[in-house]
């Protein structure tokens, strides 16, 4: 297994996510979000060529949705709100790493069971998605305030986002634009509250 960009940026998106299920202030992990939604551009153009239309529609739709609108609803909403910009997990820092550490393991077990990958996506990057869905998942358990597991439930849409675009090369629009719909129903969720 060769390191390259593209690792790189799975590792980015990782280390995003544990930022996010450790932080306290709102107002970073909600900029820790919209940077998330920034670094999922790349990704598009491991399975995709410069030159397809394909590429740019799901360009655009992350940049507006996920990088823009939603972080900025959801700065809205605390503002409007005027809620306090700390937050306080459920549990503590050791507990967290220790589910941290499971979830590696089994990413490796789900990973090495997986057959042959795409061609131009390797096994360190598929770990890497699986980890950010599981940090998700962890954020939503592991968190109380409300912001924080929308935030969770995001991350674990844009691993799935991922997941979908590296091992199914050239999805359907309408699956690809179903994962967005969700990304609106965040923004119309949170503004609602």
């Amino acid at each position: 297994m060769s390191f390259n960009f593209f690792d790189l940026i799975y590792l980015l998106l990782v280390l995003t996510g544990i930022v996010i299920l450790i932080e306290n202030r709102l107002e970073r992990i909600l900029y820790l979000i919209a940077l998330q939604g920034l670094l999922l551009v790349f990704p598009v153009f491991q399975v995709h060529s410069l030159g397809d239309f394909h590429a740019w529609t799901l360009v655009a739709m992350i940049l507006i949705f996920k990088t823009t609108l939603t972080p900025y609803v959801l700065h809205w909403s605390v503002k409007k709100s005027k809620m306090s910009v700390h937050t306080q997990p459920r549990f503590g820092f050791l507990a967290t790493f220790f589910f941290f550490i499971i979830g590696l393991i089994a990413s490796l077990f789900i990973v090495n069971g997986l057959g042959e990958l795409p061609q131009g996506v390797d096994k360190i990057g598929v770990i890497y998605v699986f980890l950010l869905i599981y940090l998700g998942l962890i954020t939503f358990i592991a968190r109380t305030h409300w912001i924080v597991l929308i935030c969770g439930f995001i991350m674990i849409e844009n691993g799935t986002f991922l997941l979908t675009l590296i091992l199914q090369k050239g999805l359907p629009f309408g699956i690809e634009f179903g994962a967005f719909i969700d990304a609106l129903l965040v923004i119309v969720a949170s503004a609602a509250l």
